[in-house]
């Protein structure tokens, strides 16, 4: 009977041994997981830093393009336009609002 008695307390150390390692192997696992995760987390935040910085350089740069000072010699030189003068500027009155012209 004695043997019987180690026996069994020989199996409850095997499987508390067991769980210990099954546990053990979880914690590091989920560890990994983490740490990948993080690194992972990490190199989109440095990729969203270069990206809004580009962004920034490219909102800069149309600005700076579409500026009159910018598109006035192109457009004299590409489309023939000039700034008119003062005679040639006509001023449109509006009428009263709600009110149809009929011709």
């Amino acid at each position: 009977m004695a043997r019987k008695v180690g026996g069994n307390g020989r199996l409850r150390f095997a499987l508390l041994l067991l769980g210990f390692v099954l546990i053990a192997s979880g914690v590091v696992l989920r560890r990994t997981y983490g740490i990948r995760a993080a690194r992972d987390l990490q190199a989109m935040e440095t990729r969203r830093s270069g990206l809004i910085a580009e962004r920034r350089r490219l909102e800069s740069e149309i600005s700076i393009a579409s500026s009159r000072a910018r598109l006035l010699p192109i457009a004299e030189q590409r489309l023939q336009m000039h700034v008119p003068t003062e005679a040639q500027v006509v001023y449109l009155t509006r009428g009263p609002r709600g009110v149809d012209e009929k011709p």
